[in-house]
């Protein structure tokens, strides 16, 4: 939060602005309020984050180097991108059909949330996309402090994210924010969050796939299942995803009031258990971690 002193002025003129400055305020804090209260979820408990400063370090089930170390597992015949992976403790037995990992999960300029301290440690969050352990320990020595600053909207929105991004700036859904992003493996998804005191919030669950389909007459269909979300999008609602290549995103700026809404609607019918959260770093850029949500 950034706050500003102001130099003492006439009185007349200190009381009109004091009075327009209130309003914008309101109306702003109206405004994230609903937006909040659309999406449901509010800021985790992060309040310092480390980054890895040593080659290869541990992440330990205690305060003590000598205890269990977090290992992965990979599927051990898998030939195809995307072999399953198990994350448990070095003391825990392998499963059947999974060999160890070589690669080193916490490389020099690793990020991690502190979620406390013992001693000449830290207690740091691990939860991610695929491992579903919640914290684990790491030295003191082999980390120091990244510095964070708030998420503007036009950070979001630029074009050398690796991502294409659409934040409301008015209306209802004021600070909702629309995320799209295309791996060349697991194709296109969508994200809707909310942009809360310079931090991105996401619905963990509510990831949507998305794609183009050339034959199809409606601009957007939205096909909501048990198991999964679903949008398929003519092609007058396509865009390049750079030029002169040959595979296409949804074009968030021409989702009308209405498409949003439904967008909307249908994620936050899915029950809530995880958010992600995304900060930015100066030194690092956007990062994005996984929180549960109590």
């Amino acid at each position: 939060m950034f706050v500003t002193f102001w130099g003492l002025l006439l009185p007349l003129t200190t009381a009109n602005c004091s009075e327009k400055k209130t309003v914008g305020i309101a109306k702003t804090a109206d405004a994230t309020a609903a937006a909040e209260s659309v999406i449901k979820l509010t800021p985790p408990p992060f309040q310092k984050f480390v980054v890895v400063t040593t080659p290869e370090e541990g992440l330990y089930k205690n305060a003590d180097t000598n205890s269990p170390n977090l290992m992965r597992w990979i599927e051990s015949d898998c030939e195809s991108d995307f072999c399953e992976n198990i994350y448990q403790w070095s003391d825990q037995p392998g499963k059947p059909g999974f060999e160890i990992s070589t690669d080193i999960m916490t490389s020099e300029g690793t990020v991690f949330p502190v979620l406390g301290e013992e001693g000449k440690f830290y207690k740091v969050c691990v939860l991610s996309k695929w491992c579903d352990i919640e914290s684990a320990y790491i030295p003191k020595a082999s980390v120091q402090d990244i510095e964070i600053s708030p998420i503007q909207a036009d950070m979001l929105e630029s074009e050398d994210n690796y991502f294409k991004c659409r934040v409301i700036k008015d209306g209802k859904y004021k600070d909702i924010v629309l995320i799209d992003n295309y791996d060349e493996l697991e194709g296109e998804t969508l994200q809707v969050g909310v942009l809360i005191d310079g931090i991105v919030a996401t619905p963990f669950a509510y990831n949507i796939d998305s794609f183009m389909l050339n034959d199809q007459n409606e601009e957007i269909i939205i096909n909501d299942s048990e198991e999964s979300i679903s949008l398929s999008y003519n092609k007058s609602f396509a865009v390049a995803i750079e030029e002169g290549y040959e595979a296409y995103q949804l074009d968030l700026k021409k989702l009308s009031v209405e498409q949003i809404a439904k967008i909307v609607d249908t994620v936050i019918k899915r029950k809530l258990e995880y958010g992600e959260y995304m900060y930015h770093f100066p030194a690092q850029g956007l990062q994005s971690f996984v929180y549960m949500v109590k």
